[in-house]
């Protein structure tokens, strides 16, 4: 069905007279004639009665503007939803993050920022390892990805960029010894027992303490791993060992959990966003220029 011959049909019957319904329309006055005319025939039943004096709505006219109303705005709703779209103002967005990227605020903060400007796009967290979702996002599952560096054999496909600097430092009991000092030697470490997060072998938050204890020349006793970072806060709040952290950790706030650096070592563990080179989607595209953004 043409809409503007739909248009005209809800203006000439607001105005109920063809010449001030024509110049709403902008058009000439036959013009509408024409078009009303041709509706007619098209739905097969008169709409309007007309007399020299008079245009009025007929009993299946009536009928009919109730539909030709709501139908113009459901076109109108259709036209604002693909330019909202268009524009990044709408959308869906499924995102992966390893779960220590919480502590930053990183994540946080540009979702927050994001949906105060865009409150029409909606977002979905998972919370997922790094290999997943490297996969993930490679296969579409996933828009963006929030990990920890590095990454071994990075796909060719995927664009990897780092957003947040997180020092390594050490996770102390409250009671300990080493709490008392303002930095820790690492010299001193090699008598003590650890607790740490479990293997993601050469990528990740490990790789980047393997590298910081091979420069430092300290071989960790490792006792127990935990699958979180919050679950390996309590096992040094319960005295079972110290542990390597994400500086960021240390919003954490664990009681009887104290937070020292390195002495002379300085290693990062450094948050990145990931997504892919082809990504053509705005709301995904104006999401990640918003990662991108200082917090």
């Amino acid at each position: 069905m043409d809409l503007k011959r739909l248009k005209s049909m809800t203006v000439l019957a607001e105005e109920l007279h063809f010449g001030r319904a024509a110049e709403r329309l902008g058009i000439a006055q036959p013009a509408l004639t024409q078009q009303i005319q041709a509706l007619e025939r098209d739905i097969g039943v008169q709409l309007f009665s007309r007399t020299k004096r008079s245009v009025r709505l007929t009993a299946s006219g009536r009928v009919m503007l109730d539909e030709a109303l709501r139908a113009l705005q459901q076109v109108e709703r259709t036209i604002l939803v693909a330019r909202q779209a268009g524009r990044g103002q709408l959308g869906h967005i499924e995102i992966g993050f390893v779960g220590s990227a919480v502590f930053s605020g990183v994540l946080s903060g540009a979702i927050a920022r994001y949906r105060a400007a865009n409150p029409l796009v909606e977002f979905r967290l998972n919370e997922l390892g790094i290999l997943h979702q490297l996969h993930d996002i490679a296969s579409g599952r996933l828009d963006v990805g929030i990990i920890r560096l590095p990454v071994k054999s990075p796909m060719p496909d995927l664009t990897i960029t780092a957003i947040y600097h997180d020092p390594i430092i050490l996770a102390i009991p409250a009671r300990h010894p080493l709490a008392k000092l303002k930095s820790v030697p690492p010299k001193q470490l090699q008598q003590e027992q650890f607790v740490a997060v479990q293997i993601q072998e050469g990528v990740g938050f490990n790789a980047q303490v393997a590298e910081l204890c091979t420069a430092a020349g300290l071989t960790p006793h490792i006792t127990q791993r935990a699958g979180q970072f919050t679950a390996l806060a309590g096992m040094v709040a319960g005295g079972l060992g110290l542990a390597f952290v994400p500086s960021s950790v240390k919003n954490l706030k664990v009681p009887g959990v104290l937070y020292r650096p390195l002495a002379n070592y300085h290693q990062q563990s450094d948050l990145a966003m990931v997504h892919r080179k082809s990504e053509r989607a705005p709301a995904v595209l104006s999401f990640i220029k918003e990662l991108k953004q200082p917090a």
